[in-house]
């Protein structure tokens, strides 16, 4: 059946069906919150080239933004006339895949008539994969756990039992850790079952045609939403203020636009430092594609077609493109703030479609972990945001993650994982930046460890990445900044520049407040049913409301 005569209307959806199903797959056989809470993971399909084809909706945007550079890796370590059926493969090398060894990625073949017809692939952001537990003090990827190169975790329907007890022997928490990568090869499974009864049903033995059609329109789309926008070079930079730097390091970009095409230039980028906020390419790529995608049609679907109208230099041994064997665990610090660089620049090429900056870029993630008195370990990987910046027409959402597409941890699984007690967790009253459209809001975690865990009262260990210590979510258009962030134990301030990584003993109290986004347009402009909306919600106060808006009743 050649492309013409597919029923592109009849397939498609059902290739997105799979997909979701997919996903929907590994969210009810996952055992780690990670998936089941956070839905930090992903599935796709992939052709028989390599080249991404669908993808669902759920799950991480920086993983489903490296599959295409993970499909390309995969064909060439295991060329398609290598592949058999039975075969599943599994890969978290970063510079692989998609930046940090957490991140596994499993890869399963179809077939039909013998015939090699696409893969299915998944992804999952792993709690444990052995290392320093997501530590911000890393200095080589060497202490960031366990690299698995590109390698067959099924040869031709045999499990390689060495290798899951070579992954088994390496981890703390072996169980869940076995049982979500066991997740992720039935997920496989199930996606291989209904790509190959959907090529059966339609007579369509080869996914390429499909591919080239699909991977078309979505490059014509791209290209089309280029040719609004003028012709031109723009240029700027931003600072990377993640805590445990002595300084905020230089992120710089100079955007092209020359007709249908974008190129990005990084030329001027700090050197790439030993902590694990590196960020590899293939991580780097997928962050600059998600602007442009936005500006020039979020409604497309993703896949290689939305790459190739991209073209991006990144020097090597910089943040944003390091050399093995950087440490880069917390690539996601630098990973959101290209995204936030870019829509600085777009900002500037075609504000009515851009946000303010937001509290959640850079995202904010930690690590709570420690030992049972059984002597078994447990780590909570939580997921926390700050505010969205305002956009044009809207305000900013409160507390959300964007644009990394995942969910906040709840405080009933954090307290069930660990010997701590939430006091609160609440929005931050005046931490939007005021504008015609506010900032979201950031959010306030309060919580206090009642208990070490483990019979020679080892503290627990508090380690992560946070960012917008120093330097505040700009507005846009005249919009106010939003608020900083901020560390405290036991009331007292962790400086920026300390180490992002600390211990802390029974009756230890961290509270963590995220910062809001930058506000929209002049706050002049703001109506006065929005303020008195956001006075009645508690998104601000009567003093704020009067200070930034001028509004006194």
């Amino acid at each position: 059946m050649t492309r013409n005569e597919m029923p592109l209307d009849v397939i498609w959806p059902r290739l997105i069906a799979i997909a979701d199903e997919m996903a929907t797959t590994m969210l009810r056989t996952a055992f780690s919150h990670d998936v089941v809470e956070v839905h930090d993971m992903s599935t796709g399909l992939l052709d028989s080239r390599g080249y991404l084809l669908a993808q669902t909706w759920l799950g991480a945007t920086g993983h489903t933004g490296c599959m295409p550079a993970f499909g390309a890796n995969l064909v060439s370590a295991f060329p398609p006339e290598t592949v058999v059926p039975g075969d599943v493969f599994i890969c978290n090398d970063p510079w692989l895949c998609n930046g940090q060894t957490a991140d596994i990625f499993i890869v399963t073949p179809a077939f039909v008539d013998q015939r090699l017809i696409g893969f299915t692939v998944n992804t999952i952001h792993h709690v444990d994969i052995g290392g320093r537990k997501g530590s911000g003090l890393s200095e080589e990827v060497y202490e960031e756990g366990l690299i698995i190169p590109m390698l067959r975790l099924f040869a031709a329907g045999q499990e390689n039992t060495d290798l899951f007890e070579m992954i088994r022997r390496n981890v703390r928490y072996s169980d869940k850790m076995i049982g979500d990568l066991r997740a992720q090869v039935a997920t496989g499974w199930a996606g291989c079952r209904e790509l190959e009864r959907l090529c059966i049903e339609f007579g369509q033995v080869d996914l390429c045609d499909l591919t080239d059609e699909v991977t078309a329109r979505t490059e014509a789309g791209i290209r089309a939403g280029l040719l609004e926008l003028p012709d031109g070079q723009w240029e700027d930079e931003l600072l990377m203020d993640i805590d445990g730097l002595e300084q905020p390091q230089p992120l710089k970009a100079s955007v092209t636009i020359n007709g249908d095409s974008l190129s990005v230039d990084f030329t001027g980028t700090a050197p790439q430092v030993r902590r694990p906020v590196n960020c590899p390419i293939n991580f780097t790529r997928a962050y600059v594609a998600v602007p442009m995608k936005m500006i020039c049609d979020p409604s497309l679907p993703n896949n290689q077609g939305t790459y190739r109208p991209l073209d991006i230099l990144v020097p090597e041994g910089t943040l944003l493109n390091p050399t093995y064997p950087a440490a880069c665990f917390w690539r996601l610090s630098a990973g959101m703030l290209v995204a936030e660089l870019m829509f600085r620049i777009f900002a500037r090429i075609a504000p009515e479609r851009v946000p303010a900056e937001s509290g959640s870029l850079p995202t904010w993630q930690f690590y709570v972990s420690g030992n049972r008195p059984t002597g078994e370990g447990y780590a909570l990987h939580q997921h926390s945001y700050g505010g969205m910046g305002g956009r044009p027409g809207r305000d900013g959402l409160s507390a959300v993650s964007f644009p990394y597409n995942v969910r906040d941890v709840s405080i009933e699984w954090s307290e069930h994982e660990t010997p701590v007690l939430y006091h609160s967790r609440e929005l931050i009253p005046d931490s939007g930046g005021a504008g015609t459209f506010r900032g979201g809001l950031g959010q306030q975690l309060t919580f206090e460890a009642y208990a070490t865990g483990t019979k020679a009262n080892q503290p627990l260990v508090f380690s992560g990445a946070a960012g917008r210590m120093r330097t505040p979510p700009q507005g846009f258009g005249g919009g106010e900044p939003g608020a900083c962030s901020r560390i405290e134990v036991n009331g007292v301030p962790i400086a920026p520049t300390s180490s992002p990584e600390f211990s802390f003993e029974v009756g230890d109290v961290v509270r963590l407040s995220l910062p809001g986004g930058g506000g929209y347009g002049d706050p002049g402009g703001r109506s006065p049913e929005a303020i008195r909306r956001d006075l009645k919600g508690g998104y601000i106060t009567s003093e704020s409301a009067k200070r930034d808006y001028g509004f006194d009743e």
